[in-house]
C-alpha cells in the first residue's frame, strides 16, 4: 500500500514528502557506470569527441500514433512551430470549457532524452485528468520534428519557441503556465522558469549538472567539461527561480541518482520547495511507483495549492 507523509525538514513544514511503500531494495547494478567510463575514455582520446550526444536519443517517426487514453481525440490539436530554422511539432490537449476549473493552469510538458511525444502521451493524459490543458513537443530530431539536436544552446531555443507558441499563438496566460520537466526536460523547465513569468515547476528526475552526470556515472572525480562541452547547469540555474517547486525523484533511480542530483538542486532551490522522494522507483517509473491516482492528487494539490 502506499501511503504519503509530510515530514518536516531541518525545522521547516511541508518541504520533504515521502511516498512509501512496502519493498525490497536492491544493490545498484554497475553497468551504467562501466558504460559512463567507457564512454569517458572514449571522449578523452580525442577533443572531438564528447559525451554530449549521450543525452540526445531521439526517435523520429514519419507520423504519430498516439496512445488511446482518456483524452478525446476531439479535445486534441495538433501544433507546428519554428525553432532554428526547423519545423517543431507537437500537440496541446485542452479541457473542455465546460470542465475548466478557474484559475485554469496549462502544462508546458519537456520531455526525456530518448523516444518521442508517443512514448510519453499516457503522461500527458494523467495530466490532463488532473483538469489541467497539457502542451507537449518534440525537441529537433525527435518525431516529426525537423533538424537535429546538438546542444544545451539548441534545446532551450526549442523551448523558447515552445513556449512562445503556448503564449502567443494559443493564447495561454503565462501566470498559470505550469512547467513540468521529466529527466533531460528538467533542463528547458528550470530555464524557462528562470526567464518568464510561471506559477510552478515541476521537475521528475532530472539531473543536477553535466559534471554530476559524469561523476555519478563513473566514479571519477573530473570535471564535466573534460567529457562534455555544455554544463546543463540545473543547480546553477535552479536559484533564480522565483515561483514554488515540486521535485520528484525515485529512490531506486540508477541513472541520476537521488543522492547525487536531486538532494544538490533541492538545496540550490530557493522557498518555497517540496522535494517527493519514492521507494522503488526507478528513473522513468514514478507515477506507477506512486500509483497513477496518488501521482494525480500530489501533483492537483501542489498546483492549486491545496
Amino acid at each position: 500500500m502506499i501511503s504519503r507523509l509530510i515530514r518536516p525538514y531541518h525545522g521547516v513544514r511541508r518541504t520533504l514528502l515521502t511516498v512509501r511503500r512496502a519493498t525490497t531494495r536492491t544493490r545498484r547494478p554497475v553497468l551504467t557506470r562501466i558504460v559512463m567510463m567507457a564512454c569517458v575514455c572514449l571522449a578523452g582520446l580525442t577533443t572531438s569527441c564528447t559525451m554530449d550526444s549521450f543525452l540526445f536519443s531521439s526517435t523520429e517517426v514519419a507520423s504519430y500514433s498516439l496512445p488511446s487514453t482518456a483524452i478525446p481525440d476531439s479535445l486534441v490539436r495538433a501544433v507546428t512551430f519554428t525553432s532554428g530554422g526547423q519545423t517543431l511539432y507537437g500537440f496541446f490537449a485542452r479541457q473542455p470549457v465546460s470542465k475548466q476549473i478557474e484559475p485554469h493552469y496549462v502544462v508546458l510538458y519537456h520531455h526525456g532524452n530518448k523516444y518521442n511525444i508517443e512514448h510519453y502521451w499516457e503522461r500527458v493524459a494523467l495530466l490532463w485528468q488532473c483538469g489541467f490543458s497539457v502542451f507537449i513537443y518534440d525537441y529537433r530530431g525527435y518525431g516529426m520534428s525537423e533538424g537535429r539536436l546538438e546542444s544545451e544552446t539548441m534545446l532551450l531555443e526549442d523551448a523558447e519557441a515552445a513556449w512562445s507558441s503556448l503564449v502567443n499563438t494559443h493564447m495561454a496566460d503565462s501566470a498559470q503556465i505550469v512547467q513540468y520537466g521529466f529527466s533531460l526536460g528538467g533542463v528547458p523547465a528550470i530555464y524557462l522558469a528562470t526567464r518568464h513569468q510561471t506559477h510552478a515547476l515541476v521537475t521528475e528526475a532530472a539531473f543536477a549538472s553535466a559534471e554530476a552526470l559524469v561523476q555519478s556515472g563513473t566514479v571519477l572525480n573530473i570535471p564535466g567539461r573534460y567529457v562534455m562541452k555544455d554544463g546543463f547547469d540545473n543547480a546553477g540555474r535552479i536559484g533564480n527561480v522565483h515561483t514554488k517547486l515540486l521535485m520528484l525523484h525515485g529512490e531506486e533511480d540508477d541513472f541520476i541518482p537521488l543522492t547525487t542530483h536531486a538532494t544538490q538542486l533541492y538545496n540550490h532551490a530557493r522557498q518555497p520547495k517540496t522535494l517527493i522522494k519514492i521507494p522503488g522507483a526507478g528513473h522513468s517509473t514514478i507515477p506507477a511507483t506512486m500509483g497513477e491516482q496518488t501521482y494525480m492528487d500530489v501533483i492537483s494539490a501542489f498546483v492549486r495549492g491545496i
